[in-house]
Parts: structure tokens; C-alpha cells; sequence
């Protein structure tokens, strides 16, 4: 599949690069949180484009809250393999908006896409709320990529197995003072076979994990797809992550 991006004028934000060293796993090739890494920070770099960069939301403590993603592979790039990354959004409605990403190779190819939903927030009060329409209006919307349909929710398995706990470190760590978004993704696979290479990716964000807290994995496995629920002391996840291999 192909995907040509919208003419000049849209509001879709593309970077060239590289996939590097620090990016790939034993075998050459690009792991999943790096490849979220490249997508969280081609949407930071458009928010910087249009005025919009962490530290000005910072200053009027508001800001975008990712609560889902769901990401399709179609392959794994390879190291210094030259890539497209782009990202746009498609809506916004109330507190929350959805933002697409992609990473195409030199053909036009899609290597990855993804669907994303965020919600708007205000960390002072902390509660959501609707932003500025100005906000909205710089940023731009753009038509849907196709993705794969989805339940809203990722299920996990009835009876899970539960793995080693985990300490939140402090490189875990986020400019919000939060685990990073990758950073679940990454606590997840620890957990699951080396080898294991996903076709798609989904996950639900529940809450937020901070500094020194113990998250507990519990892993499930079902028609072709492993469940690592991200949970505190509580039983309560953090996070939800589904891997779902090739048939």
C-alpha cells in the first residue's frame, strides 16, 4: 500500500530521516517503541511548527493527554534505511481529538500506520476541558487513513499470568512528570517472547504511573494475540497492551 500525502497546504507535518542505531534491536531491524518515539515526536515538532511546543502549554498548565493507540506494521525498516514520517489530525470534538500517523519508505510504501485519541487537558484543576479554538484551528484537519476496524476497548484474557513486578525509573520519566507513553510499551514486551514480531499494536492509557511506583504485569494469551495489563497495587492498569501477531 501507498500513501500519498496531501498537497501544500494541508495540515499534515512530514520529517525525513533515518533509522539509527540507538533504533534497532538485535537483529537490524526498527523495535516498536522506537518506532512510537518517532511518531510522538514528529506530532511534537508540528505543535512547535505552528507555535503550539510543550512549553507553552507548559506555562498555561493545558495540554494533550494520549489515551489509545492502535498501530499497524508492514514491516520493520532496517538500520539506515531512509523513512517518511507524518502525522496529521483528522478531528477534534469536545476535549478529545484523533490524530493519524505514518512512516513511508523511499517508494511511497507505507511501512507503519497508526490511529491515535487524545483528550485535552487542564493540569490545575485536573480535569479535561475543550481547547482554545484557535488551537484547533491551527492545526487543520485532514481526511482518515484506512486502518484495520477495532473494538474500542482492548480485552484482556480471563486469567492472566502474572510476571516479575516493575519500578518506574527515573529515564522512564516524561516531561510531564508521567511514564513516557513508549515507555508501557516497552515494560509490556519485557515480558513477552524475543522474538515476537507484531503486525499491530493497541493500547489503552487507564491513568498515569509516576516515579518509584511498582507496576505488576499480567500477561494473557488468546487467538493470536498477547495481552500485558499494566496494573498497580491496586489491580487497577496503568496501561492495556495488546500485541497481535501475523496468522
Amino acid at each position: 500500500m501507498t500513501y500519498q500525502a496531501p498537497r501544500d497546504g494541508a495540515p499534515v507535518y512530514e520529517l525525513n530521516t533515518r533509522i539509527r542505531y540507538s533504533e534497532v534491536d538485535h537483529r537490524g531491524t526498527l523495535t516498536i517503541p522506537a518506532l512510537i518515539n518517532c511518531f510522538q515526536d514528529c506530532s511534537t515538532f508540528q505543535s512547535a511548527e505552528i507555535g503550539m511546543n510543550i512549553g507553552k502549554l507548559h506555562e498555561e498548565r493545558q495540554g494533550w493527554v494520549l489515551t489509545h493507540w492502535q498501530i499497524v506494521i508492514d514491516r520493520y525498516p532496517g538500520l539506515c534505511e531512509h523513512v517518511v514520517v507524518g502525522t496529521f489530525p483528522s478531528s477534534f470534538k469536545g476535549v478529545a481529538a484523533t490524530r493519524f500517523f505514518y512512516m513511508r519508505g523511499a517508494q511511497g510504501e507505507l511501512i507503519a500506520r497508526a490511529r491515535s485519541t487524545w483528550a485535552f487537558m487542564d493540569f490545575r484543576k485536573g480535569r479535561l476541558m475543550r481547547p482554545d479554538p484557535e488551537l484547533v484551528k491551527a492545526y487543520g484537519t485532514a481526511e482518515p487513513l484506512e486502518m484495520p476496524d477495532e473494538e474500542r476497548r482492548v480485552r484482556v484474557p480471563a486469567v492472566p499470568t502474572s510476571c516479575e513486578p516493575l519500578t518506574v525509573r527515573l529515564h522512564q520519566i516524561d516531561t510531564n512528570e508521567h511514564v513516557n507513553n513508549g515507555q508501557y510499551v516497552q515494560m509490556a514486551l519485557e515480558v513477552l517472547p524475543r522474538e515476537l514480531d507484531p503486525v499491530s499494536i493497541r493500547v489503552d492509557y487507564r491513568r498515569a504511573a509516576v516515579l518509584d511506583d511498582t507496576i505488576y504485569p499480567m500477561v494473557g494469551q488468546e487467538d493470536g494475540r498477547f495481552v500485558v495489563a499494566l496494573n498497580g497495587s491496586d489491580g487497577e492498569p496503568y496501561a492495556v497492551v495488546e500485541f497481535t501477531s501475523a496468522a
